[in-house]
């Protein structure tokens, strides 16, 4: 029992093969150090020493280490559609191995962010502790992460409910990276959400995300963005005179109301919101001259029950995940920069292209903030093309994680049998110890047109009741007990908690019915 936790990462990383192997991907393993130069030529440049986690936080009977394992996979393709044509098998092979598992796991569409390309999926496995949310329709399936915000779903132009509501209502602000542009929102304070039986009221959020995609130049790091929008054109004033008309940039408000609110509310707001005291503030600093515009949109963020503005179900599920995996397609973004080529005219000299394109550009963490460069590309020689490259990852070490957060119950852990350190453990006290060595010998013993069990024997010298409460915490799929009556009965008792089974079975048909139940699970 003493190489059981090691066993779960190396047992668990092993199984990740299927995801990759089928695919004819090489196995490496590249160095934890590169040189920066490569970095900066990538456009991806950290200055700060990677971040070692240490945090000694059990959860669900684990401890998060320092060192994490992720286990990538690069992609390099000749042309457009056969790189996209790898993605999908790479998805596919994703899907596959989350599939063995047989945990609950879902397939978003993503935000590409700082590593870029146009397409990414991520796959996550939803538990209330997770710090994704993925918003997931019953009823058309689209599934995304809500910080993408797709094109296709963007409430751009909702129509407007006929009636009159009269609030309340809540305010947000936001302001532009050069600190010209400031936006105000407005958005009911609670809105009715058709879950259950009927409609009933919750508590209503900004849609953050939405704002950023309609409104890139906007920088959500500023704490007071009004504060800050007033302190910017004060010093405009004090270094450029009000009467130079003709080079003073004007301030900018956009005011964007969510298709709720009602024109009789924007109207009277002068009195008591935003409009009036800003008015006056901007005429003391730069006169009366500024310009405004208005949208009118769904500034909600979505909740389980709303209605899906792909199909129009009122089918909305969002749910707290955890990312396990992300498949990326990068296009020519690196290759070009990193003078990743490949001859397309045999008679031309070949490419060489430089180690880092190929083997040392590391799957980035999305948390860390990078410096961006635009990097530059390298020159093309006649007779190549630059790679379409593909980048992917599993998490081998949030898996484990992951996986115990979501499946474990009151008794402890339940690992999938793909992932749990041995399939069986074999429980006796001392006076059943030789019958318990005997069937564990059967059990994994090799023999022509069976499968071994991956069993262990508890030999610790502990009382049965104490050895079945350890088993269960740490979720063995399969537990054989050789209890009191095994003497007189020869019979074992076998569970297994995922299917909520507890058979007995004689020693004769342990091996057969042990790997029927593995079998479903």
């Amino acid at each position: 029992m003493g190489k059981l936790g090691a066993a779960y990462p190396i047992h668990h990383a092993s199984n990740t093969k299927s995801s990759h192997e089928p695919l004819g991907a090489a196995k490496v393993s590249l160095s934890s150090f590169s040189a920066p130069d490569l970095w900066m030529k990538s456009g991806r440049y950290r200055d700060d020493n990677p971040e070692y986690r240490d945090e000694p936080r059990p959860r669900q009977g684990l401890l998060r280490t320092r060192e994490f394992l992720m286990k990538d996979l690069y992609t390099f393709d000749a042309g457009e559609i056969a790189a996209f044509d790898t993605y999908q098998k790479v998805r596919k092979g994703y899907n596959d191995f989350f599939n063995e598992l047989q945990v609950p796991f879902l397939v978003a569409r993503a935000d590409s962010g700082e590593i870029g390309g146009h397409l990414s999926h991520e796959y996550h496995i939803a538990t209330a502790s997770g710090e994704d949310t993925i918003i997931s329709c019953g009823s058309c399936k689209y599934t995304y992460n809500e910080e993408l915000v797709p094109a296709e779903i963007r409430p751009l132009t909702p129509e407007r409910p006929t009636g009159h509501r009269q609030g309340p209502y809540q305010t947000w602000f936001g302001i532009s990276r050069d600190r010209s542009h400031l936006y105000e929102a407005i958005l009911p304070q609670s809105l009715e959400a058709g879950e259950g039986e009927g409609p009933i009221r919750k508590q209503a959020q900004f849609n953050t995300y939405l704002i950023r995609s309609l409104h890139p130049d906007l920088d959500l790091s500023i704490e007071r963005p009004l504060h800050t929008f007033l302190e910017y054109w004060k010093g405009k004033r004090s270094s450029r005179p009000v009467s130079n008309t003709k080079t003073l940039t004007l301030p900018r408000l956009t005011l964007l109301c969510d298709y709720r609110v009602t024109e009789d509310f924007i109207e009277r707001r002068d009195a008591s919101g935003l409009e009036m005291p800003l008015r006056r503030s901007l005429s003391s600093i730069i006169g009366s001259r500024w310009l405004r515009d208005k949208a009118f949109l769904d500034l909600a963020r979505p909740q389980t029950g709303d209605k899906c503005s792909k199909c129009g179900q009122k089918s909305l599920k969002v749910q707290q995940a955890v990312e396990l995996g992300h498949t990326f397609n990068l296009g020519q973004r690196y290759s070009e920069i990193m003078g990743a080529t490949f001859a397309t005219n045999p008679s031309a000299s070949p490419a060489t292209p430089p180690t880092s394109a190929v083997a040392t550009a590391p799957m980035p963490n999305k948390s860390t903030a990078a410096k961006r460069d635009t990097g530059k590309s390298t020159a093309l020689k006649p007779g190549h093309q630059y790679f379409f490259m593909g980048c992917h990852g599993i998490g081998i070490s949030r898996m484990i994680a992951a996986v115990a957060d979501a499946l474990a119950d009151e008794q402890g852990l339940v690992w999938p049998r793909a992932m749990a350190p041995y399939e069986a453990v074999i429980l006796a006290t001392g006076e059943h110890m030789t019958a318990a060595e005997e069937a564990w010998d059967m059990l994994t013993r090799h023999e022509e047109g069976m499968e071994p069990v991956d069993a262990v024997l508890d030999d610790r010298s502990r009382d049965l009741g104490w050895k079945l409460k350890d088993a269960d915490l740490l979720g063995f799929p399969v537990v054989i007990v050789l209890g009191s009556k095994f003497a007189k009965s020869r019979l074992c008792e076998v569970s297994v908690r995922r299917l909520a089974t507890r058979q007995k079975v004689s020693v004769a048909h342990l091996r057969d019915y042990v790997a029927s139940r593995l079998a479903k699970i």
